[in-house]
């Protein structure tokens, strides 16, 4: 099978040019040593040398940091810019057919998918019998790169690795891109067209307090003007429903927007895995901007080696120069390591929070508004003091608005009364209010095992046996009562 790209014109004829140079040089020795006073049968024999050196093969072995659809596409690039097409090897079975040539499918920024050779290719142009082997070490997160050529094509291939990382740095195929990482090895590209519908209500504390983040990813050359360092970190904490995850992601539509590529980590536990791997495509763009939610899951109680891997891969070496915006959220702020806030590890810590007057006021009109039909009819002052007083988050408010919604909907009715909305906050309220009366059903030994958890993490409750036993014999119950 053969996958054929579009070469670089100036890049393969650099590339080409080396390869000549290296004939060139060797041609001029051979004139220069012949030229002189050898005998006849001394040159004989120093060009049957030369011949039998010039047709010897060299193994070569390359590892290349990356994430794996990358660097296959990237690396079968690189060989075309000096070839023009790179070919899968197709290997006879002993029945007489042919294996399948194995290739990997890449699924590109726009979403169309191509196909690159994977496995071992045929490289003849470097010698009879040359190839390259592709392999992943997804332990290591690289791609292996092996095989053998003439030893006279040896710094060919040593350009060949060298244009591919080039092209990861600069054109990734994740370039721009917003990428959820589940699994470390398979970024998959993000879909984020219906967040722009999403409401978004700020005050104006919280957009002041977040100049400094917006400031790097809108305006990065100026803050590189004015000495301000691209790498930066930023908290938003906040109770649930705040907005935190819904602002991290409509921050990363802009972000691409302005040349940044963005990364959505599920699992807070492969973060310094993650921004490791940031030094592969931090150079394409101005950088990336990796978000984590729920930090305080990896930062809480004591300073285990998971969490020194982290603060040591925010400070050091490995992330020093490279241009990562980190943006972390918590539910619980009182539970992350004190550590982990210090120095430019965490640059502001914002609190998203919820509703006073002045954000109810802005949520209610961007909601109910004249292009859809509605009219607000009355003075809401104090429907927007009473949402205050209700301390109700954004994301609920979204939901008493829906239903504020349906029941016009019902009526037939398209104007907005102070009573619509504050009968349904007033509904919220009963709902929140019943469903925590449920809570006082626990038993005691229950809440003390519930927080047990939520302080130490189910991963740690064996080290806390002693306490549970104790439980279990001062109030008489069983492992099973509280053990899911």
């Amino acid at each position: 099978m053969e996958t054929q790209t579009s070469p670089n014109k100036g890049v393969s004829s650099v590339i080409r040019q080396k390869a000549h140079s290296f004939e060139e040089e060797q041609k001029a020795r051979i004139i220069a040593v012949c030229s002189g006073k050898m005998k006849y049968a001394d040159v004989l024999n120093f060009i049957e040398n030369e011949i039998e050196q010039s047709k010897k093969m060299s193994n070569f072995r390359y590892t290349i940091k990356c994430w794996k659809s990358d660097g296959a596409y990237q690396l079968n690039k690189a060989i075309t810019e000096v070839f023009g097409v790179a070919r899968a090897k197709q290997d006879s079975q002993p029945s007489g057919g042919e294996t399948p040539i194995e290739t990997l499918d890449i699924i590109l920024a726009d979403g169309t998918r191509t196909k690159v050779p994977y496995g071992t290719i045929d490289m003849s142009d470097l010698g009879e019998g040359s190839s390259i082997s592709i392999a992943y070490d997804a332990d290591k997160h690289r791609l292996e790169v092996k095989g053998k050529c003439q030893y006279k094509f040896q710094s060919l291939m040593d350009d060949i690795i060298a244009r591919t990382k080039e092209l990861l740095a600069t054109e990734s195929i994740y370039k721009n891109q917003i990428l959820e990482i589940t699994d470390i090895n398979e970024p998959k590209i993000m879909n984020l067209d219906g967040i722009d519908k999403q409401l978004m209500v700020l005050s104006q504390k919280t957009e002041f307090e977040l100049q400094p983040l917006r400031s790097r990813i809108f305006y990065p050359e100026k803050c590189i003007q004015k000495g301000i360092p691209l790498k930066y970190g930023c908290l938003l904490e906040g109770k649930y429903g705040t907005g935190k995850t819904l602002y991290a992601f409509k921050l990363a539509k802009d972000a691409v927007a302005h040349n940044w590529a963005f990364i959505y980590l599920k699992n807070p536990e492969i973060l310094a895995e993650v921004l490791r791997m940031c030094q592969v495509i931090d150079r394409s763009g101005y950088g990336v901007v990796v978000f984590v939610e729920d930090i305080d899951q990896v930062t809480r109680g004591n300073r285990d080696a998971k969490l020194q891997d982290i603060l040591n891969t925010l400070d050091g070496g490995d992330t020093k120069d490279l241009n990562v915006i980190t943006l972390f959220t918590t539910n619980h702020i009182e539970l992350i390591e004190p550590t982990f806030l210090r120095g430019k590890r965490i640059g502001s810590v914002i609190t998203m929070d919820c509703l006073d007057a002045e954000t109810a006021e802005k949520f209610i009109k961007a909601s109910f508004t004249e292009k859809e039909g509605y009219i607000l009819d009355g003075d809401f002052t104090d429907v927007y003091k009473y949402i205050e007083g209700a301390g109700i988050a954004p994301a609920f408010m979204a939901e008493i608005v829906e239903s504020a919604k349906s029941k016009l909907i019902f009526m037939d009715d398209n104007k907005v009364t102070p009573f619509h909305i504050k009968a349904s906050v007033e509904s919220y309220q009963r709902q929140v209010a019943l469903a925590q009366k449920k809570d006082v059903t626990e038993t005691p030994p229950e809440r003390l095992v519930k927080a047990l958890r939520e302080v130490l993490g189910t991963s740690e409750l064996s080290k806390v046996e002693p306490i549970l036993q104790i439980i279990e014999e001062h109030w008489d119950v069983e492992r099973d009562d509280y053990k899911d």
